[in-house]
């Protein structure tokens, strides 16, 4: 799906009637692949795009991780079921569910989604 993402932003690159990393959007994209590749994003292949795309989610999956500790999930202490929870980024955030393993996947899909977001 990702690699996908990748190809798409490279085709709207390709398509725009201007310079893509003047695009309040993709400009920062843009900016990354030039400074990865060393040559004009636009010389790239949608395959190279799709890596680099790849490449950043993961890294900043990584740093987040590092920086803030994955969800973690234990027995709700004040009833049934069980309690996922994570400091950061932003807000500390908690969710109950029925079981550990949806608890924590609620926990996982909206740390996730704060990292990336």
């Amino acid at each position: 799906m990702i690699r996908k993402l990748g190809a798409a932003l490279w085709a709207l690159a390709q398509a725009l009637p201007y310079e893509p990393e003047r695009d309040p959007d993709l400009g920062p994209f843009h900016t990354h692949l030039r400074q990865r590749y060393g040559q004009d994003p636009l010389t790239l292949t949608y395959e190279e795009w799709a890596e680099a795309l790849l490449d950043l989610i993961a890294e900043r999956i990584a740093e987040g991780w590092d920086r803030y500790g994955a969800p973690s999930a234990a027995r709700d202490p004040e009833g049934e079921g069980f309690v996922a929870s994570f400091e950061g980024p932003g807000e500390p955030f908690a969710v109950r569910a029925g079981s550990k393993r949806e608890a924590y996947r609620e926990a996982r899909k909206a740390w996730v989604k704060r990292l990336l977001g």
